[in-house]
């Protein structure tokens, strides 16, 4: 697990990235750094995620459909079984292109689910969004 910051901690937002493609961490963890106040949290896989979430609360998270150890869906029914973590925004980012798979994301209660290849400056936007509700950054 790595944890990049940027901005102060006033007001930091805290985001979760949970993505086992490295090529694809790298270029999310890129856009997501240049967003004002934003502290990005990578993680491996859902295992590494739940870890970090016992560990320090976050604001929204970005969780990959597929990932070994633990994947996002059960990562995000863990947070939704969690008071601290049972209103965080989720993002999914998956390959999965099935509109079943993405129904089930929503039921479970993700806010959003993109499939890759993605458009990462829509993501950030999304994002955004998500955590300013109103209007973008």
């Amino acid at each position: 697990m790595s944890a990049t910051a940027t901005g102060g901690s006033t007001g930091t937002m805290r985001i979760l990235l949970a993505e086992d493609n490295a090529d694809i961490a790298r270029i999310v963890s890129f856009y997501l750094r240049n967003m004002r106040n934003a502290e990005v949290v990578v993680c491996r896989d859902g295992s590494e995620a739940i870890a970090a979430m016992t560990q320090q609360p976050v604001h929204l998270a970005v969780l990959d459909g597929s990932m070994p150890v633990a994947d996002g869906l059960t990562v995000l029914h863990w947070m939704r079984g969690q008071q601290e973590h049972v209103n965080v925004p989720v993002i999914f980012l998956t390959a999965n292109h099935a509109q079943t798979f993405a129904d089930e994301c929503l039921a479970a209660g993700a806010q959003l689910v993109m499939t890759k290849p993605f458009n990462p400056g829509l993501l950030v936007r999304q994002i955004r969004s998500l955590l300013v509700p109103g209007g973008p950054e």
